[in-house]
């Protein structure tokens, strides 16, 4: 009897607080976003579950039912949508997920029997600006244009012994592109510069070094390949150029011929015109 009155009481006080302790007056249209006729359906709905519990009469819970319609009626004219069910509210259309993008092919394996000199990126370049280092003696710092957005690179060389400083500015050289970038004395060098080198060549018979010149049509920043070497082949990433040994395993073979034209085993270093790499004056020798 005691659960009986508690739920006589709980209904008194919810009529009270909906105003339907009489007949309800007509529901007039709304444009209420129908959160307090939401409390009142939730909270007639708790009212319908402790009736049950307590196993009310059915005239109790059908009185207590036909209020839960009058709420649910109620949120309709306020928002004009029915109620999807006992404090919840219509289930809004799941968004259509974006096609996903097509992922990208994976590289091709690279070939192992690429030749080591093709792992290299020779590129034609300009110096455009040349000063001695400040505390190395033999260190000349370039600024080297090899046809990038960035800018020219910063490339230090040792050949303070080899040329003066005014022979050094806006000189046409060839450049290793695709090496890591090295601390020379505190200057980041960006790449190497390709010379030719003869030991007893020298004036004094000691080593002569001299820059090999890429051909006068080669645009600068145009990248120099190796004639009839001619597979699907790509530089390698400078991090691979030091892990893989790249350097010791082609510069061996990297030589200046009897005429004077730069080649690796026999494949004649050229530009996109087919026209030679040379050396000013040095004849079979090592280019490095």
């Amino acid at each position: 009897m005691a659960a009986l009155e508690h739920l006589d009481a709980m209904i008194s006080k919810l009529e009270a607080d909906l105003g339907q302790g009489s007949a309800a007056p007509p529901v007039a249209a709304s444009t209420s976003d129908g959160a307090e006729e939401l409390k009142a359906i939730d909270a007639q709905g708790v009212v319908i579950k402790e009736l049950k519990t307590a196993k009310a009469d059915k005239a109790a819970i059908d009185a207590a039912v036909a209020k839960l319609m009058e709420a649910k009626a109620a949120y309709k004219a306020a928002t004009g949508k029915d109620h999807a069910g006992a404090g919840k509210q219509e289930k809004k259309p799941k968004k259509e997920k974006a096609p996903k993008a097509p992922k990208a092919p994976k590289a091709a394996p690279a070939d192992p029997n690429q030749p080591s000199i093709t792992k290299i990126e020779f590129r034609v370049g300009l110096i455009v600006k040349a000063w001695k280092h400040e505390t190395a003696d033999k260190l000349y710092c370039e600024e080297i244009d090899v046809g990038e957005e960035a800018g020219p690179r910063q490339i230090a060389s040792g050949l303070v012994p080899h040329y003066p400083l005014e022979a050094m500015q806006n000189r046409r050289v060839v450049v290793m592109a695709n090496l890591k970038a090295k601390n020379l004395v505190g200057f980041k060098s960006h790449g190497m510069v390709c010379c030719a080198a003869k030991e007893g060549a020298g004036a004094d018979g000691g080593e002569k070094v001299e820059f090999v010149e890429p051909p006068a049509g080669a645009a600068v920043g145009e990248v120099l390949t190796f004639a009839g070497l001619t597979g699907d082949y790509k530089p390698v990433t400078p991090a691979q150029v030091d892990k893989k040994k790249v350097l010791v395993d082609a510069l061996p073979d990297f030589i200046v011929n009897a005429q004077g034209a730069v080649e690796w085993k026999g494949a004649a270093f050229v530009s996109s015109a087919g026209q030679p790499v040379t050396a000013p004056s040095l004849r079979d020798c090592v280019v490095r």
